[in-house]
């Protein structure tokens, strides 16, 4: 019923994701959402932990792109001192930000992974792009004005999904 919604998989954290993993599903390209995804939105660069995840994937070929709802300024200062490149105000889950920053890393959807914590931007998008969308838990649970009223909504969609998944 809500498979249009439904991730590819649903992991703990963005750092289960190793170049590894990627290779072996077949993909050479990453791309992450900010915040809740990678750091709480009022964290403004990444830290240590982060630049090693971003190193040691684009260390062994895996393109890393940033793919963000959020204005020019936040994403610019996130990926800026990471070299890692963006597309600001995607409008998720349209797919137009996601094309554009295909066609900035020289990528295609179907060799694509995107990541995030939310089921109605990233998920919805990277599935109606023809990506490998996986959903994370948001790293923290305090989230902003838009975002708070949809997280009741994805619980149920996540339910349904987890008890698809334990059938399997």
């Amino acid at each position: 019923m809500f498979g249009f919604l439904y991730p590819k998989e649903y992991l703990s954290s963005v750092f289960e994701i190793t170049a590894d993993k990627i290779k072996s599903l077949g993909l050479d390209t990453v791309i992450f959402d900010i915040d809740n995804t990678l750091v709480p939105y009022w964290i403004k660069v990444p830290d240590d932990r982060l630049k090693e995840l971003f190193k040691g994937l684009t260390d062994n070929g895996i393109k890393v792109g940033v793919l963000s709802n959020s204005k020019e300024i936040r994403s610019k200062t996130f990926c800026t001192p990471v070299n890692i490149p963006y597309v600001f105000k995607a409008k998720k889950p349209g797919i137009k930000g996601f094309i554009k920053i295909m066609e900035n890393m020289g990528s295609v959807p179907e060799k694509s992974m995107i990541v995030g914590d939310q089921i109605f931007t990233d998920v919805w998008c990277g599935n109606k792009a023809g990506a490998y969308s996986v959903l994370v838990k948001q790293v923290s649970p305090k989230d902003e004005l838009l975002t708070a009223p949809k997280r009741p909504l994805e619980k149920i969609i996540l339910h349904f999904y987890l008890k698809r998944e334990k059938r399997k």
